[in-house]
């Protein structure tokens, strides 16, 4: 595998707590290597019937994830909606673009 792209993983950890002892929320990027790749049909379609709409797949070391929820990927920003072990080393993050969610809520 070649490794030819980059992401960046965005994360949250709690770093503080309010004066009501509610956790402070502080976000977290990580640029790790990846590897793109195509999104079959199949996958699309079962997503579709899921109401998910899945954009891409993205191959990354198992040891760099960490559970992240989001992700920008070529300045796009993205939600991982689910993740698949593809062998003990490599793991694929399917992933939804979040910015046309955004766009259609400023239309309302």
């Amino acid at each position: 595998m070649a490794w030819n792209d980059s992401v960046v993983l965005i994360g949250k950890v709690v770093t503080e707590e309010d004066d009501l002892l509610q956790p402070i929320f502080s976000e977290t990027k990580y640029e790790i290597l990846c590897n793109k790749r195509s999104l079959t049909r199949s996958e699309f379609y079962f997503a579709s019937q899921a109401g998910l709409k899945p954009s891409m797949v993205l191959e990354v070391h198992s040891f760099e994830y960490k559970n992240q929820n989001y992700l920008e990927f070529n300045g796009k920003c993205y939600k991982v909606l689910k993740t698949f072990d593809k062998s003990p080393e490599i793991i694929e993050l399917t992933c939804e673009a979040i910015f046309e969610e955004m766009e259609s809520t400023d239309e309302q």
